[in-house]
């Protein structure tokens, strides 16, 4: 290795990845073990990579993420690179129909299911039906030579996105790599917290950045690809609404799967209260978000606190055209 490459890419990083590149090797260092020197010589091929990277009008790289988060954090992280491009599906798939998602009704269903149950306005509605509708056409105007990078995590909605993802591509022969981000950050970050992240969307940029340039990845296999992408077509026959991730696998879940870890929340919050009174449905939804397993969004836990409410489990005063305007409480023979 030339190591006057080495000191200009060093000196030519800003003070801000200078901070985070030494937090992430005190971190690393706490738990020397046989992969830290290869963890070492990835870093320096790093920093190695970035200096030589050419400026090019055609990126090499396309990567595949899912949720607006994730997207904007990679733009930040590769902004000085025009090799790598981001494809964005502002999906979270672990919830609604996904029956025949693959063709123009399907998709339709999808839509109409979240305008109805999740109470989107028409702006955000139509900016969903856009962001989908361009990320489907930039996937199937990927050219072969370009290499595919998909992003995932160990939870429902990003599994399930990735097995949808590589049927869409099932027809192409590009090279695809898989990151599955809960994995890489424990590589990196060895002894941190047993439940983070939970959806690639809650690491920083430097974090993201490491995860990419520091844990090797390996190429899909033709098997594996395959095996995946029958999964997502198997995805396109089901009836449920709600999907688990579980020892690798996606599972279909009942619609009130989380029904009553709500209630028990709730409860929870009734006993600090000192007395069974109304509280706003965000805390509550804030609350079970915070402590749930899987991975879940907001918007499916307040379609479940609204049908808790339409069965007479919850009561609640104020209007249901969203969770800022209403608050709640236990039915009473529910408390205690």
């Amino acid at each position: 290795m030339d190591i006057n490459q080495l000191k200009k890419a060093i000196s030519n990083l800003s003070e801000q990845e200078v901070k985070s590149l030494l937090h992430l090797i005190m971190i690393r260092s706490e738990h020397i073990d046989e992969d830290f020197p290869e963890f070492m010589q990835s870093l320096k091929n790093a920093l190695i990579k970035r200096e030589k990277t050419p400026n090019m009008k055609n990126p090499e790289t396309i990567h595949i993420v899912f949720g607006a988060s994730v997207a904007g954090g990679l733009k930040h992280a590769f902004k000085d690179q025009q090799t790598e491009e981001i494809i964005e599906l502002p999906d979270y798939f672990a919830e609604g129909p996904l029956k025949h998602y693959h063709t123009p009704e399907g998709f339709e269903q999808r839509y109409q299911w979240f305008k109805e149950n999740y109470q989107w306005d028409s702006e955000h509605a139509e900016w969903y039906k856009f962001k989908m509708k361009e990320a489907f056409e930039k996937i199937q105007s990927i050219n072969p030579e370009q290499r595919v990078v998909i992003w995932t995590s160990s939870n429902a909605s990003e599994q399930t996105g990735l097995r949808l993802v590589l049927y869409l591509l099932k027809e192409k022969t590009n090279a695809v790599y898989k990151i599955n981000t809960y994995e890489a950050y424990h590589k990196l970050y060895k002894g941190k917290e047993e439940d983070f992240p939970r959806h690639t969307g809650e690491l920083n940029i430097e974090q993201l950045r490491a995860c990419y340039e520091l844990v090797k990845m390996k190429e899909l296999t033709v098997e594996m690809r395959h095996s995946l992408a029958k999964e997502g077509e198997q995805l396109f026959t089901s009836e449920s609404i709600l999907r688990t991730y579980k020892n690798g696998q996606i599972l279909s879940a009942e619609s009130n799967r989380d029904d009553e870890f709500i209630i028990e929340k709730l409860k929870e919050i009734h006993e600090t209260q000192g007395k069974k009174d109304f509280l706003k449905a965000a805390r509550l939804i804030g609350e079970v978000l915070g402590h749930m397993q899987q991975h879940t969004s907001y918007e499916w836990l307040e379609y479940r606190l609204r049908q808790l409410i339409a069965e007479g489990k919850v009561e609640y005063q104020g209007e249901l055209r969203g969770m800022r305007y209403y608050e709640v409480k236990l039915k009473e023979a529910l408390v205690g």
